[in-house]
């Protein structure tokens, strides 16, 4: 076999194997290219179902809410203020003076009970946190958590201030909730303050305790309350949670902005 039939062949053999290994790493691509595609739309289907199963847990809750704040409201509270009018009127009634003290006593204390019956009503109320502005719901919260718990508590703002479109705003609102019951449950805070910091590409809401804190790094178990806050915070941005024993925690939810 002559030297030029034998180059014609290499070269025949060197391009027809290239061609094979081409078509090879064509295939190999497009399986994967199939595969990423594939794991992609599985993770979509499972973060959409995620999505619409907490849009359903939140409705349900705020249906709850909802219920619970009108019957305080229509109810309860007016009952209590029927007994703080007729208090009224019998300690103005009274001769005695021990006992027109001892009425008055019980008339304050029906009126701080209506007063914070009616702050209760007000942030369960999904509604009215809607209407009003976010620094105002929030505002009524720390002081129906001080007055309840006898904490101290503070809302701090920095930035320019704006408002959070209505279904943001409440679910940023319930976060805040979630928080602050973390707070007073677990972590014996006498101190418990918001810090409300506005950026042009984000909105930072941090609830700061001066509790007795946890190693944020060796816990395990994540309750559902802590949950539900994690999983809500994934709908308007992120949410941090930062804690060592003995010095506090605090939570902050970073809410993306358009801006």
């Amino acid at each position: 076999m002559k030297t030029s039939e034998i180059a014609i062949i290499l070269i025949v053999g060197t391009l027809t194997l290239l061609v094979f290994v081409f078509f090879i790493i064509l295939i190999i691509i497009e399986y994967r290219r199939r595969q990423v595609k594939y794991i992609t739309e599985k993770l979509e289907m499972e973060h959409r179902f995620k999505q619409e199963v907490l849009q359903t847990q939140i409705e349900v809750q705020e249906q709850s809410f909802q219920y619970i704040s009108e019957e305080i409201h229509d109810n309860i509270a007016q009952t209590l203020s029927l007994a703080r009018i007729k208090l009224f009127k019998t300690t103005e009634r009274a001769t005695d003076e021990a006992q027109k003290a001892s009425l008055h006593t019980t008339t304050e204390l029906v009126g701080n009970a209506l007063e914070g019956l009616r702050s209760l009503s007000h942030v369960l109320n999904g509604g009215l946190v809607q209407q009003l502005p976010l620094k105002d719901s929030l505002e009524k919260e720390l002081k129906y958590v001080k007055d309840a718990n006898e904490i101290e508590t503070e809302l701090r703002m920095t930035g320019e201030y704006r408002e959070l479109e209505a279904g943001k705003k409440l679910v940023a609102f319930r976060v805040v909730q979630e928080a602050l019951n973390n707070s007073i449950k677990h972590s014996h805070a006498s101190r418990i303050s918001i810090n409300l910091e506005y950026s042009p590409q984000k909105i930072s809401i941090g609830i700061e305790d001066n509790g007795k804190g946890f190693d944020v790094a060796h816990t395990q178990s994540r309750g559902l309350g802590m949950y539900n806050m994690e999983m809500r915070a994934a709908m308007l941005g992120d949410l941090q949670i930062a804690s060592r024993e003995g010095k506090g925690t605090t939570v902050t939810l970073n809410i993306r902005t358009d801006e």
